[in-house]
């Protein structure tokens, strides 16, 4: 039989055999890149939805943390009271909002008291740099600083107009956060009154063969983000009495209002208690020289390791915890996409997550003390705990840890 007349019984066969011919890794990788590329776009477009309504999904993100942080206390205050719900709802949003009102005034009281004192620190602070740009290392002529603050004030008179449209801007920001501070209010209590029926709604909107673990699976997230929340008061607490303390001690103005600063910078894991630390430690400088100032950043850098090494253990439970990695990465990004509100929410929001998808994938977030997760060994590709070989299946294995 002729060759021609075999080419095409046997083209099938070659085109068949080039489908084939990809590997089966390839073919992995392919069907996870498009699934990773289906994601990515999702997410793409709920943070478009998300920016297009920052104001209001913000203002119910945050009414979800004060109502993890409130709900104990709401539960005990509707076994005292027990109906209707809504007193015992109202009564534990108003002991938040005088407790938040309460820190907010105060600070406020602090500053317009010390108002002077601290201006003629800031005044005298900046006589002592101009002394010491002229007699320092760089030696700056007189002429010069002249000539740098004339510049100054030349570029504030030339952007008058600008300083003006800002201000305006900063009126429309006011009545904004007004608007989304009375959302934040009304969210906070009928979340407390009502948050069982929403949650409810929320897990029926999904599949009935999904439901009871995706119930599960949302209230254990739902206590980590509440833990978590809590202790991160206790903490923060902590540290605004701690430097409260060591100010008063050195007779430090502002001492309690720096203190409150302290207290609400400690949310911000890493870099809260860093940045509002800073600011204790210049205006110790500018009150009692190098000496003071270096007292308080010790104590800072104390309250630091204290923190991270019996505060954290001790009042958080282990499936709270955040690894310091993911904290850092977390309010970097928050950083980025919301400025301070995103810093403040994302460690929260990690904790959240870290324990809602254990909970989906059936293993914990961590283990007892003295336990580790098994790892398979290289050899035989039979898991062992902490390098150790175990007895029996990988499957054993995990049920035991």
């Amino acid at each position: 039989m002729p060759a021609d007349e075999l080419e095409p019984a046997d083209e099938p066969r070659r085109r068949r055999n080039s489908a084939e011919a990809v590997t089966w890794e390839v073919r992995v990788a392919a069907s996870w890149t498009w699934r990773l590329l289906l994601l990515g776009f999702g997410v793409y477009v709920l943070a478009r939805i998300f920016d297009r309504i920052e104001l209001v999904a913000l203002s119910f993100v945050l009414a979800l943390f004060f109502t993890a942080i409130l709900h104990p206390l709401e539960r005990r205050l509707n076994g005292l009271v027990r109906k209707p719900r809504s007193l015992s709802a109202a009564i534990a949003l108003l002991i938040g909002i005088a407790v938040l009102g309460g820190i907010g005034w105060f600070v406020v009281w602090q500053i317009t008291t010390h108002a002077d004192q601290l201006g003629s620190q800031i005044t005298d602070f900046v006589d002592k740099t101009r002394t010491w740009l002229q007699t320092g290392p760089l030696h700056l002529k007189s002429a010069d600083l002249d000539k740098l603050a004339d510049n100054i004030s030349t570029a504030v008179k030339d952007h008058q107009g600008q300083l003006i449209s800002g201000a305006i801007e900063t009126v429309r920001t006011v009545v904004e956060a007004l608007g989304a501070l009375l959302l934040i209010l009304l969210s906070t209590f009928f979340l407390l009154r009502d948050g069982e029926m929403v949650w409810d709604w929320v897990v029926r909107l999904f599949p009935r063969t999904a439901q009871q673990k995706l119930d599960h699976a949302g209230r254990v997230g739902w206590g980590s983000l509440g833990g978590y929340m809590r202790g991160q008061l206790l903490i923060a607490l902590f540290h605004g009495i701690t430097i409260s303390i060591v100010l008063v001690v050195l007779n430090v103005p502002l001492a309690a209002a720096l203190g409150v600063l302290i207290f609400l910078g400690s949310f911000i894991p890493l870099v809260g208690l860093t940045v509002s630390g800073a600011l204790c430690v210049a205006v110790t400088l500018l009150e009692h020289g190098v000496t003071g100032a270096i007292v308080v950043a010790v104590a800072i850098i104390l309250l630091v390791q204290i923190e991270g090494h019996v505060l954290q253990p001790f009042i958080m439970s282990r499936s709270v915890e955040v690894h310091p990695l993911a904290i850092a990465l977390a309010v970097l990004t928050g950083t980025l996409l919301a400025g301070i509100v995103g810093a403040l929410l994302a460690v929260p929001f990690v904790a959240f997550l870290n324990s809602t998808v254990h909970a989906l994938r059936g293993t914990p977030a961590s283990l007892p003390d003295g336990q580790e997760f098994p790892v398979v060994d290289e050899s035989g590709g039979q898991p062992s705990s902490g390098g150790q070989p175990s007895s029996g299946s990988a499957e054993e294995g995990r049920e035991d840890a």
